[in-house]
């Protein structure tokens, strides 16, 4: 039990670290001062700075991955499920933390590892997606619909919108609103 405390200390430290630095800037060194241990107690749960980084986007996929299953489960109509999901899918990127970087940052790409990172988010969130898409065909919200289609091009047009979102970091009322306009045109239209 102390292994996976001490190694849970380390990864939110890391996080930490890696959060205000950046990754090309964060050393071993760094991290194990944030954690208050050791560089050797580092290199013993983690072979290098990669697989420290990897353990950190991973901790916070887990996360947002909890945060939403827990939003989600409180929330009965498809509909409103989707807002939500988008919602807090678009605000934790408004965050800019790490697992955002391992997904966005050009330079991180260049690791293999993140290309792993990058396809299982995106099979998560496609994955929720469809499940609620799903929900709200058989609830008869939604029309029928080819749901890997729809979710897919759903989930690319998020994408689409991180950069214009996150350019202008406005106030949380304003972002609210733009997610709710993105929202409404998908679900509902432009048509009057």
């Amino acid at each position: 039990m102390t292994n996976n405390k001490t190694k849970l200390q380390i990864v939110e430290a890391a996080g930490t670290t890696f959060s205000r630095f950046g990754f090309k800037k964060t050393t071993m060194d760094d991290i194990a001062f944030t954690a208050g241990k050791g560089k050797s107690s580092i290199y013993y749960y983690f072979k290098n700075k990669e697989e420290v980084f990897e353990a950190v986007t991973e901790h916070e996929a887990e996360i947002l991955k909890e945060e939403i299953n827990k939003a989600l489960a409180r929330t009965e109509k498809a509909t409103d499920k989707l807002r939500t999901y988008i919602y807090l899918r678009m605000n934790r990127f408004t965050a800019k933390g790490n697992l955002y970087a391992a997904i966005n940052d050009n330079f991180l790409a260049t690791f293999s590892f993140i290309e792993k990172i990058r396809n299982n988010h995106r099979e998560y969130e496609l994955k929720i997606i469809s499940s609620i898409l799903n929900q709200g065909i058989e609830e008869n919200e939604f029309k029928p619909i080819n749901v890997d289609f729809i979710g897919s091009t759903l989930l690319t047009a998020m994408i689409g919108f991180e950069l214009p979102i996150l350019k202008n970091p406005d106030a949380n009322i304003e972002f609210e609103r733009k997610i709710n306009d993105i929202m409404d045109m998908f679900l509902y239209g432009i048509c009057t």
